[in-house]
C-alpha cells in the first residue's frame, strides 16, 4: 500500500443510499470520515461516533485493495461490535469486514487471539479458564494457609490484596490491583509466586495475566509486532475512554508508526478507569478532532454538561427540546426515600403517555456500597432505595433468562466487570443443566454445587469450564430470537453428555428466548424498579448505578447524590454547575472523577433531568446563582 487509505467527496456520496435516515451533512462528520492519518476523535455525548464509524468502514469496504491485510476495529463491548456488524451487513461490501482478512472484536479478544493464547500454546500452557471469581477463589483458598498472618492484621483488606494478585509486564511480575500493597520481598511473596506458577502451567488465568503474556511474546518472538501490524495497516478502536493502561500499553507496542489509527471515545466520560490516564499515548492525544454536535439533547442540558466536562469544545446541543429547564431537587433526612416516586410523579406531568414506551426512566447513583453511617443521608443508592438488589443488577432484568444471561456475558468487558461476566456465564449453563441435565446434576442449585456434583469426572468439570470460558472470550450471538435459539443449541451440544439426550428447539422454554431482549414486561419485573402510576399512566422507574448507565440514553434521568470519602458529589460540583469557571483551577482528582460521574449521569436524557441532594448541603446565594443560570429548584424536604 503506498499511502494511508483515502476516502473522497465521491465516496460520501453513497451514504445517502447506504443509510437513507441518517444525514451525515455536518462538517465535522465530513472531516471524520475523509480522515486518513492517525488522528484521535474526541465525541460528545448523543453524537452517534459508533453510527459516524460504521458509516466510515461500510464506504471503505467497497473499495478495500488488499486480499490479505485487512482493517482491525476493537471495541469494549460486544453491543457496540453486534452494532458496527449490523451496520456493515445493510450496505453493499459491507459484509466483507466480517471475516479474513479483517478483524471485529473487544481488546480482550484481539490480544488472546493474535497474541497470548498462541503464546501460551508456545510455552505449553493448556488455557483451561480464565475467569476473574473462579480464579481469585481458588488463590485465595490456597494462599490463606500460608499468608494467615499477614492477613489477619487486617483481613477486609489484605484478603482483597491476594484476591485480586495478577501478572504484570512481560517479566510477569506479581502484583495487586488492591489498595493494600504486596510485601516487596520475604517468604510469603515467594510463595505467591510460585502459588501462581503453577496455576498458571495448570491454565488458570485472570483477564489481565492475558496481557503480560501478550507483551512477553511481543518481547521474546521477533518481527511479531510488525507481522500483526502489517497484518492491519487501519486500526479503528471505539469508545477509547475505557480502554485502561494495560491494554493501552499492548496496543502501543503493536500498533506503531507505521500503522493508521483512528480512536473514537469521549474522555469526560472515563468513569470506568476512574479518571483521564497519564499515561503516554493516552486518550484524546494533541491535536485531536472533535464531534461537538450532540443529537439526544437540546441547548439547556448541553449547558449543564458543558459546566461539568473536563476536555473538549462546547457541545452543541442539536437534540430535541427539553420539556423542563435541568432541575435541583432538595430533599431531608424524612424525604430522601421519597425522592424517586416523587421524580417519577412529577415528570408524569410533562410527558405524553406515549413518550414512556419509547425511551426508559431512570435513577441513578455512582455508589452503590453502604458508607460511614455517621454521616448524613446522601452516601449511596440504598439511602434512596433500600431494596436495591445489586446481584440483580450485575445479572440481568429476568434472572431466569438463559438468552439474558448470555447477552450479559457478552456486554460488560472492563476489568471490574469481569465477574459480572464469569456470573452470567456461570448462571446461564447452570439453568441448561437444570432444565436439561441428566439426573446426577439437575439438583445443582448453585454453580459451586454443580461442579462439587461433577468432580469426580475431571472431563465433565473440564467440559462445563470450558464452556463457560468461550462464552466470555467468544461471545455466541443473540440478537435475535433465531440467534438465540441457535447459541444455545449449540452450547447444550458442547456439554455432551452432561445433558440428557438431545435438545431441539421446540424444547427450549418459551421466556430463555424472549429474555435475550429485555421488554417492559421483564423490567417491570426486576426488583430494582419502582412502578409508577399517576395521571392515568403506569411507567417503570429502573434505579442503577451511573456507569451501569454509560452509553444509554434515557427519557428522563434523576441523578442521585453519593458520598466518597466524606465529599458529597452534587455539593461538589456545584460550582461548576453555577458557571464558575475560577473552580476548574483548584479540581483534585476527588473531584475531577465526581465530574465525570455527574457529566454522564446528566447528560443521558432527551427530555427531562433532576440532580436531587440534601437541603443541608445547599445554601441561600449559591440556590440563587443556580436559577440565575437557568436552573429550577425545588424543596422536597417536607413528607407527603
Amino acid at each position: 500500500m503506498s499511502g494511508p487509505f483515502q476516502l473522497t467527496h465521491d465516496d460520501l456520496a453513497a451514504l445517502s443510499q447506504f443509510f437513507p435516515h441518517l444525514s451525515f451533512a455536518r462538517q465535522e462528520q465530513i472531516n471524520a470520515l475523509l480522515h486518513a492519518a492517525t488522528a484521535d476523535f474526541q465525541a460528545a455525548p448523543g453524537s452517534g461516533k459508533t453510527t459516524l464509524l460504521g458509516a466510515k468502514l461500510a464506504l471503505m469496504s467497497a473499495r478495500w485493495p488488499h486480499e490479505r491485510r485487512g482493517i482491525c476495529i476493537l471495541t469494549h463491548t460486544n453491543v457496540a461490535r453486534e452494532e458496527i456488524e449490523r451496520c456493515l451487513k445493510s450496505v453493499p461490501h459491507g459484509d466483507s469486514l466480517l471475516g479474513y482478512p479483517h478483524f471485529i472484536g473487544t481488546i480482550q479478544t484481539f490480544v488472546n487471539k493474535f497474541l497470548a493464547i498462541p503464546w501460551l500454546r508456545t510455552l505449553g500452557i493448556n488455557l483451561r479458564e480464565i475467569d476473574e471469581e473462579d480464579f481469585a477463589d481458588r488463590f485465595y483458598g490456597r494462599a490463606y494457609p500460608f499468608c494467615k498472618a499477614w492477613v489477619d492484621v487486617n483481613a477486609w483488606e489484605r484478603a482483597t490484596t491476594i484476591r485480586n494478585v495478577r501478572y504484570q509486564g512481560a517479566e510477569l511480575a506479581l502484583v495487586s490491583d488492591a489498595e493494600t500493597p504486596l510485601p516487596a520481598t520475604g517468604k510469603m511473596i515467594d510463595s505467591l509466586r510460585a502459588l501462581k506458577a503453577t496455576m498458571a502451567r495448570d491454565g488458570r488465568l485472570r483477564h489481565a495475566d492475558m496481557f503480560a503474556y501478550a507483551e512477553q511474546a511481543l518481547a521474546k518472538v521477533p518481527g511479531l509486532a510488525e507481522a500483526v501490524a502489517y497484518r492491519f495497516p487501519n486500526v479503528f478502536i471505539d469508545e477509547m475512554q475505557d480502554t485502561n493502561d494495560i491494554q493501552l500499553g499492548v496496543l502501543s507496542l503493536v500498533f506503531n508508526a507505521g500503522t493508521i489509527v483512528q480512536r473514537f471515545g469521549d474522555v469526560n466520560q472515563s468513569i470506568l478507569n476512574r479518571g483521564r490516564s497519564a499515561a503516554p499515548n493516552s486518550f484524546p492525544g494533541l491535536g485531536s478532532l472533535e464531534v461537538c454536535t450532540s443529537l439526544r439533547f437540546g441547548m439547556n442540558f448541553a449547558a449543564v454538561a458543558n459546566s461539568v466536562k473536563a476536555v473538549g469544545g462546547e457541545i452543541d446541543g442539536q437534540g430535541p427540546p427539553c420539556l423542563a429547564p435541568p432541575t435541583l431537587i432538595l430533599y431531608s433526612d424524612a424525604t430522601a426515600q421519597q425522592v424517586i416516586a416523587r421524580f417519577g410523579n412529577w415528570i408524569a406531568g410533562f410527558l405524553p403517555s406515549d413518550e414512556v414506551e419509547k425511551l426508559p426512566v431512570k435513577a441513578i447513583c455512582a455508589i452503590k456500597t453502604e458508607g460511614n453511617m455517621r454521616q448524613k443521608v446522601g452516601r449511596h443508592i440504598t439511602d434512596y432505595f433500600p431494596q436495591f438488589d445489586d446481584a440483580a443488577a450485575k445479572t440481568a432484568p429476568s434472572q431466569r433468562s438463559v438468552g439474558q444471561l448470555l447477552r450479559t456475558a457478552a456486554t460488560h468487558v472492563t476489568s471490574s466487570a469481569t465477574e459480572k461476566r464469569g456470573a452470567a456465564a456461570r448462571t446461564a449453563l447452570l439453568l441448561m443443566v437444570q432444565k436439561f441435565g441428566v439426573s446426577g446434576y439437575r439438583d445443582a442449585k448453585t454453580w459451586r454445587e454443580l461442579t462439587l456434583l461433577g468432580a469426580s469426572n475431571v472431563e465433565h468439570i473440564s467440559r462445563l469450564r470450558g464452556a463457560a470460558r468461550d462464552i466470555v472470550l467468544s461471545p455466541c450471538d443473540v440478537s435475535t430470537d433465531a440467534s438465540c435459539k441457535t447459541a444455545i443449541l449449540t452450547l447444550l451440544v458442547s456439554l455432551g453428555d452432561i445433558i440428557d439426550g438431545q435438545v431441539s428447539a421446540a424444547d427450549l422454554p418459551v421466556e430463555w428466548i424472549v429474555g435475550a431482549s429485555p421488554n417492559v414486561a421483564d423490567r417491570q419485573g426486576s426488583p430494582n424498579i419502582l412502578l409508577v402510576e399517576t395521571r392515568n399512566m403506569k411507567f417503570p422507574i429502573h434505579v442503577a448505578t451511573i456507569a451501569s448507565v454509560k452509553g444509554e440514553t434515557h427519557l428522563a434521568t434523576l441523578v442521585l447524590e453519593s458520598c466518597r470519602r466524606q465529599r458529597y458529589d452534587i455539593k461538589e460540583v456545584l460550582p461548576y454547575l453555577c458557571g464558575d469557571k475560577k473552580a476548574a483551577d483548584v479540581t483534585d482528582a476527588m473531584t475531577e472523577g465526581q465530574l465525570m460521574n455527574i457529566f454522564v449521569g446528566a447528560s443521558r436524557p432527551r427530555k427531562l433531568l433532576a440532580l436531587a441532594m440534601h437541603a443541608d448541603r445547599m445554601n441561600d446565594r449559591t440556590r440563587q446563582k443556580l436559577e440565575e443560570v437557568g436552573w429550577n429548584v425545588l424543596d422536597w424536604t417536607t413528607v407527603v
